[in-house]
Parts: C-alpha cells; structure tokens; sequence
C-alpha cells in the first residue's frame, strides 16, 4: 500500500471499486503461477505489484 500512496490521490479516486481488467492497472497473469485455463482468474495489480482475484475488491481502496 505504500507505492499507492505515492501516486496522486486524484488518480486513486478513480480506480474502480472492484478488480477488474477494465482497471488501467490490470495486467493478464503469467499462465504459469495459476494454470492456463484459470488465467483471467487473478489479475496483476501493477500499481501495488500484486495479484488479486478478479472482481475482488480493489487492493488499494
């Protein structure tokens, strides 16, 4: 949570309210760390360098 503390809070204002790949900081998961058919499962947040699950609530709100 510190690395999104360094971003504009305007910015964090408009993250969407769950993790989603329609977030500008969702990035598709490596095949290999959840299986090739599960990709789109978890979503890389690469604002805090971190996987979530998708529609999950957003890590940094």
């Amino acid at each position: 949570m510190a690395k999104a503390k360094k971003k504009d809070k305007t910015e964090l204002k408009n993250l969407p309210r769950f993790c989603d790949y329609y977030c500008e900081h969702a990035e598709f998961t490596d095949p290999n760390s959840i299986g090739a058919c599960r990709k789109e499962l978890a979503v890389w947040c690469s604002l805090l360098e971190k996987y979530n699950n998708k529609n999950n609530k957003c890590l940094v709100k």
